[in-house]
């Protein structure tokens, strides 16, 4: 029963016991007390505790009910709040909440610092809570989300892994998209930033790497060079492989798998004239240019190079160079190791 009903009815009960009082005994008493004297029908004795008590009634049931008002609101609040952290962790980037009771804070304060992870189908869920399971599972699978148009894009961070995810799925669904990272770098995720160069390195054109070399990493090193050896690319020069193997910390081992690669992209002139430049500014780059005089057969260059050095140096070739004077056609690949020549 709510308060008006509550007031209207114990009044009208009221009315009615006092009238019927007044019906049965329409006499009046006195009372006597310290000196003053009060004369009241008997009815508006019976009336004045009826009202004490009316009045009584109506301020506990006011007070009781403001208070379940006011905690039925933290309890709304509390709820909304609740809902919030879910969201939040369901997006894989908790944020702090308060909570007003005490018994909801005891537990939900845990999602300040969680991530939650769904597992299934959930029944029961409300629109923005199936919206947000849907759009994860969307970019889990690989799909890019167009999370500006779901107003997501502005309340999470760019390190956030599902955005992180989804600006992956991006890179892999739309080709502009990997110039448009490489180009405002700093605007991404040092994840997407790396995804994004190594599709670069492995699809845009090699003049489009160029304006990127910064960002080249030594796994790159083998990717770029088997795309610059492609010999059905014909945007590829000398100087552009000269250019791009300067940006890299070079050893023996790298210079070989150049050698190995280039072999047979450029001439046997264009190849050798590189690696004697080469060998000018970086001495590990021998071991490359006697295996190219040797694929080129020009043993009479590698007899000339050996020469030039101590009899202990380069004894992989020296062997391999007495094998091919006695005619032993053995292929160089079959007995000069990398590993072993350039340890």
């Amino acid at each position: 029963m709510n308060l008006g009903t509550y007031m209207v009815s114990a009044f009208a009960l009221i009315v009615a016991i006092v009238g019927g009082v007044y019906m049965l005994y329409p006499d009046s008493h006195t009372i006597t007390m310290m000196g003053y004297t009060l004369t009241l029908p008997i009815a508006g004795w019976i009336a004045l505790p009826l009202l004490l008590l009316y009045f009584m009634t109506i301020l506990h049931i006011a007070y009781h009910g403001t208070r379940n008002y006011f905690y039925n609101r933290k309890w709304a609040k509390d709820t909304e709040t609740l809902k919030d952290a879910l969201f939040w962790s369901l997006m894989h980037e908790p944020k702090v909440h308060t909570y007003s009771i005490e018994k909801v804070k005891e537990g939900a304060v845990l999602l300040n610092a969680s991530i939650l992870n769904v597992t299934g189908n959930i029944q029961g869920l409300s629109e923005k809570f199936a919206d947000t399971l849907e759009t994860i599972d969307d970019i889990k699978s690989g799909k890019y989300v167009n999370l500006s148009e779901k107003k997501l894009d502005k309340k999470l961070s760019n390190d956030n892994p599902w955005v992180v995810k989804n600006q992956i799925n991006r890179l892999h669904s739309t080709q502009n998209y990997v110039e448009e990272v490489l180009f405002a770098k700093e605007n991404y995720n040092e994840q997407v930033l790396k995804e994004a160069m190594d599709i670069a390195v492995s699809r845009l054109e090699l003049y489009k790497i160029k304006k990127y070399s910064a960002l080249l990493r030594d796994e790159h090193f083998s990717v770029l060079i088997k795309r610059l050896c492609d010999k059905e690319d014909n945007t590829t020069s000398m100087e552009m492989v000269e250019y791009f193997i300067s940006l890299f910390e070079m050893d023996c081992s790298r210079y070989m798998f150049l050698a190995k690669s280039i072999l047979k992209r450029f001439s046997p002139d264009e190849n050798l004239a590189m690696f004697k430049k080469l060998i000018q500014k970086d001495e590990s780059a021998s071991n490359a240019y006697l295996y190219l005089l040797f694929e080129y057969e020009m043993l009479d260059r590698v007899q000339t190079f050996l020469e030039e050095h101590d009899e202990y140096e380069f004894k992989p070739f020296r062997a391999y160079l007495i094998l091919k004077r006695n005619k032993y056609n053995f292929k160089i690949d079959d007995l000069i190791d990398t590993a072993v020549v350039c340890k």
